[in-house]
């Protein structure tokens, strides 16, 4: 932003500043480190009356160490290891009335060199600090989507955009590296390999999500997934609890799309346990959230071990219980409560059995909660026409 001309003011002093000295890339620099303020009082200067065009400029560039040669040039004297007086290091944004003072001869001695170089970095760090908090969170999109009735079902690059901006989120795109991570898992669940292609697919996803948080060009993580509930535990484990990360729900209604409406009141849930053998090597872990698990098809692994269920409180399983993103912290808190109960209850157990009817973003949620060296391996199930059906593990 170019400085205006200024005339000889009133006191007879020239503070005009000689642009063409200057180049356009230090003058730009100072009016961002400084917020467009006066470094010395905090003064405004981009004014406050506006013509149709520009507003009128209230700001001049001020000499650290004097522009020009003489003894009338302030703080001339001190010229000594500056090799640039056009360079941002020799140069402050000042108001009018900042600049007057500090260049008047009887005030220069109280305005040394040094003296001017603290307040310039003092005041540009702490508009940094000021201005590190606010406007929109950085994050990187992790889409994940699976073939359903013959077609691919993803959440769309627009989809997900209006998504974050809506929530106050700006994201990264364009290369995986700056935050675009799509994983498209091919085949049906039940075809043959499906199941470990899938999980070889979610594995290479997140080597690349890894690698950009190990780096630092990731620090927030947008997740959008639709697959089976299997594969939905199984990303979430690989998310784990240690990078910021909100995970949206794809809803019914059209015109909420993956947003969280928030709409209706959060549900609460409950965890219940039935009584067993507290030696017993396998726990069986029910999430009945869109759907009641029907344990009338539970396989001879399953039956007679120790069971562990949370459901919500006051209404059944539905597709749509979780369209209030309290809820889904609300069933995550008691999710781990659940899995503290196996712990407690069951020590010796070697293995989790996890058989859930669940939507998106509690799927991922009850993977995130699974701690790697504390719990035991647990085997996920998926619903077929006639029973559970082991298909994959996780923590193992």
């Amino acid at each position: 932003m170019a400085e205006p001309q200024s005339t000889t003011p009133p006191d007879g002093r020239d503070t005009t500043v000689k642009r063409e000295r200057i180049k356009e890339s230090v003058r730009n620099a100072l009016w961002a480190r400084t917020a467009g303020r006066c470094t010395i009082c905090n003064r405004r200067l981009l004014g406050d009356q506006r013509t149709y065009l520009h507003s009128v400029l209230l700001a001049e560039l001020a000499h650290n160490i004097g522009a020009i040669d003489g003894d009338g040039s302030p703080r001339r004297r001190d010229y000594h290891g500056v090799d640039d007086n056009e360079a941002e290091e020799n140069l402050l944004l000042l108001c009018h009335d900042c600049h007057k003072i500090i260049d008047d001869p009887g005030h220069i001695d109280f305005f040394p060199p040094e003296k001017l170089r603290q307040l310039k970095e003092s005041f540009e760090r702490r508009i940094e600090m000021v201005t590190e908090s606010g406007g929109l969170t950085r994050t990187a999109a992790l889409r994940l989507g699976c073939t359903i009735r013959g077609s691919l079902a993803m959440a769309s690059q627009r989809e997900i955009a209006e998504t974050l901006l809506a929530g106050n989120y700006l994201g990264l795109v364009e290369t995986q590296r700056s935050g675009d991570f799509t994983c498209r898992i091919s085949g049906s669940a039940g075809g043959r390999g499906f199941w470990d292609a899938a999980q070889q697919s979610i594995d290479d996803a997140m080597t690349q999500v890894r690698q950009a948080v190990e780096t630092g060009d990731v620090e927030h993580i947008s997740v959008f997934a639709i697959a089976p509930v299997p594969l939905l535990v199984y990303l979430g484990w690989h998310l784990d609890d240690k990078t910021p990360t909100r995970l949206f729900q794809k809803h019914r209604d059209q015109f909420v799309g993956w947003s969280w409406s928030d709409q209706r009141e959060p549900i609460e849930f409950e965890v219940s346990s039935s009584d067993g053998d507290t030696s017993a090597e396998h726990v069986v872990l029910v999430c009945s959230l869109t759907s009641e698990v029907n344990r009338g098809v539970f396989t001879d692994a399953l039956e007679g071990q120790p069971l562990i269920e949370v459901r919500p409180i006051g209404e059944g399983p539905g597709p749509t219980l979780l369209s209030h993103e309290q809820s889904l912290v609300n069933f995550g808190e008691q999710w781990r409560t659940a899995l503290a109960t196996a712990e407690a209850r069951f020590p010796n157990a070697r293995r989790w059995h996890l058989v859930a009817s669940a939507p998106v973003s509690a799927s991922i949620e009850m993977g995130r909660a699974f701690v790697r060296d504390i719990h035991p391996p647990v085997t996920v199930y998926e619903r077929t026409d006639e029973a559970y059906e082991a298909v994959l593990v996780v923590n193992g």
